[in-house]
């Protein structure tokens, strides 16, 4: 959770502040109505940006008004009613206790959303009871999904996606399933193009996850790249440290390649625009590579550096 201190003069000369106030009050109103109605209801960030879509205009000013809200009263969002949105999708024979409550889901019910679990769920919140699956498979587009829903329907697989760049609840939830299951390999099936393998940093490489302590982890993020710490100051001038971990780093690069023979369809040619988010990231990698070598990095870096060079990219099919 990303929060700032603002301040805002109102009325004011200048519009935007006088937006930004007139957000954070609506805000304010409907954070109100949802804790003073029915118990123990919940909504979402995308529930309540659809309640006023002119005023709030994107997502994105949403997310920084509830944050805020939340950093200042010194509570998480889940005090104020509000969960993530359930985007990622799971295809899986799974039963967990979650907070001593029960979730059993079947493969026979088809895919299901991701259950919703609070961004702020620990290890110990979770006790799983089937059977360690032989792979955990994470892709990148919901087609390819659904046609590997159909062909591992009677193997011992968990399949699941986001639809796209995941969602913080995907990430949570990978996190206490890949944490849980350390024994199951988990890979990555996603495009070589640059939107492809950035999806694939974020699972694999970007510290996302916050935890309470470092060294209670069920198993140690190594990689330094996949880890970081925060420091910051709480209302007495303490400096408190956060921790933040990736969701998955022992997550295995799969899919496509450039060069992958058993891909049916061909290449296809890469934009401008994609060449020069190609250089970025490709530049950001290296900085990890330099920092900590790791192998999935190296294919990574492979797969940008070739798409670069050929002007090429590679779906999968």
């Amino acid at each position: 959770m990303t929060t700032s201190t603002t301040e805002i003069l109102f009325p004011s000369l200048d519009s935007e502040i006088n937006l930004k106030f007139a957000c954070y009050l609506k805000v304010l109103r409907l954070l109100f109505d949802q804790v003073s109605s029915t118990p123990n209801s919940v909504v979402s960030k995308r529930q309540i940006y659809y309640r006023d879509v002119t005023l709030f205009k994107k997502q994105a000013v949403i997310n920084q008004c509830i944050d805020d809200i939340a950093s200042s009263f010194g509570v998480s969002t889940e005090t104020l009613g509000v969960v993530a949105a359930q985007k990622g999708l799971i295809y899986a024979d799974l039963q967990y206790y979650y907070r001593d409550k029960l979730v059993n889901l079947e493969k026979n019910e088809g895919a299901t959303l991701l259950p919703l679990i609070s961004l702020e769920s620990r290890h110990e919140d979770f006790r799983f009871i089937s059977s360690c699956p032989e792979e955990i498979i994470i892709v990148e587009k919901e087609s390819v999904f659904s046609k590997l829903c159909k062909e591992h329907g009677q193997k011992n697989k968990i399949l699941i996606t986001a639809k796209g760049f995941p969602d913080r609840l995907t990430k949570r939830f990978l996190y206490h399933l890949t944490q849980h299951y350390p024994e199951a390999k988990v890979v990555a099936l996603v495009d070589s193009d640059v939107y492809g393998l950035m999806i694939l940093k974020e699972y694999k490489y970007t510290p996302a996850i916050k935890i309470t302590e470092f060294p209670k982890l069920p198993i140690t993020v190594k990689d330094q790249f996949a880890r970081k710490t925060i420091s910051k100051l709480d209302e007495l001038g303490h400096m408190n440290p956060s921790w933040y971990v990736s969701p998955c780093s022992r997550l295995e690069y799969g899919g496509t390649f450039l060069f992958d023979n058993a891909n049916s369809l061909g290449h296809l040619d890469i934009t401008c625009r994609d060449f020069n988010n190609m250089k970025s990231f490709l530049r950001t990698l290296l900085e990890f590579d330099h920092g900590s070598p790791d192998p999935e990095m190296k294919k990574v870096v492979r797969e940008l550096q070739m798409g670069m060079f050929f002007f090429k990219k590679r779906e999968m099919d």
